[in-house]
């Protein structure tokens, strides 16, 4: 599916020139959720951040939450440069129920670094295989493609230091 965005050139001239998009729905559906993933993560790590007690956690926490915002952002900017109405900065209905959940458990407990840590985790391994789904597409433009690679790669680099934290605790 081809849909054609006029674009002006900046030069002298408001001559128009056009750009071709070769996403179909499927994938802009994906790339929303996986905006909504970032929100998600986000949000996630910035409520996870004023539960730990640690400093290095802290600032790992709250360099990841800047990091998923990033990710979020980036995807927007991609839907929008190709066409795509740029979707809103907006966590979903399941992210917020975990964070809830979040909330009512650390008040009945002794909130933890282990347990925020874990919950990072879970997180974390949701968005990898959320990015490994549309990763998987066959007709995934090359640009794209090397976008959502190197999103990838920070977040399974995350979680892996959060996987050791958890080890050694």
């Amino acid at each position: 599916m081809f849909i054609v965005k006029p674009d002006i050139v900046k030069d002298r001239s408001p001559i128009l020139k056009y750009k071709f998009m070769s996403l179909d729905q499927k994938i802009i559906s994906s790339l929303q959720h996986l905006v909504v993933i970032g929100v998600d993560g986000e949000e996630g790590y910035s409520k996870d951040a004023e539960m730990v007690s640690s400093k290095n956690l802290l600032a790992q926490f709250e360099q990841t939450a800047t990091t998923r915002n990033t990710q979020a952002e980036a995807i927007r900017n991609y839907l929008a440069e190709n066409g795509v109405e740029k979707p809103e900065h907006e966590g979903g209905f399941s992210g917020a129920l975990h964070r809830a959940w979040l909330d009512v458990k650390g008040t009945l407990s002794n909130r933890s670094d282990s347990a925020a840590v874990s919950s990072c985790v879970t997180g974390d391994k949701a968005a990898i295989d959320a990015y490994q789904e549309v990763l998987d597409e066959k007709d995934l433009p090359g640009d794209l493609r090397s976008l959502l690679s190197d999103h990838l790669d920070e977040i399974q680099t995350d979680l892996k230091s959060l996987e050791v934290y958890l080890k050694e605790e």
